[in-house]
């Protein structure tokens, strides 16, 4: 019996070490998919290189600061529906933890919409006329767009 609870816990241990590793590795990061996304542009938009490196720049500058955005909002998320099942299972609000929690995550909302817009606009441009029409054209579903001050209308 001890050799069978044996096998089977290595066996156990290394099915999950296999699975963790593979995914570990596996994984895309955020500067590969970054990659990807612009090499998709520069081909959908047939931008030239200088448009190109400009355009990574703008990304590169505000990628950081949108993925610290991204992990506030998940994590102000996760408390609010923590928050949440605690008042449906044990009949207690915690007002304050409440009201914090959504406080940043508003917070981090305004700042991801404002920080995203000003990444649109300057993408924007930096590419041609035609380019931007285009592109607010795609954007344009995703994102509440205004007319900037300083671009024309297209």
């Amino acid at each position: 019996m001890k050799r069978f609870l044996l096998v089977v816990l290595i066996g156990f241990a290394a099915g999950a070490l296999a699975h963790i590793g593979f995914y570990a590795f596996r994984r895309p990061t955020v500067e590969n998919r970054l990659a990807k996304n612009l090499a998709w542009m520069q081909a959908e938009f047939q931008l030239d290189d200088q448009q190109y490196s400009r355009i990574r720049a703008l990304h590169d500058r505000t990628g950081p600061e949108l993925e610290r955005l991204f992990t506030v909002l998940r994590t102000t998320h996760e408390e609010l529906l923590r928050l949440e099942e605690m008042r449906r299972t044990a009949d207690k609000v915690d007002f304050l933890a409440y009201h914090q929690a959504k406080a940043a995550n508003r917070n981090a909302r305004s700042q991801c919409r404002s920080l995203t817009l000003d990444l649109v606009y300057a993408v924007a441009e930096v590419m041609n006329p035609a380019q931007r029409t285009r592109y607010f054209s795609l954007v344009g579903n995703g994102v509440e767009l205004s007319n900037p001050a300083g671009l024309p209308p297209s």
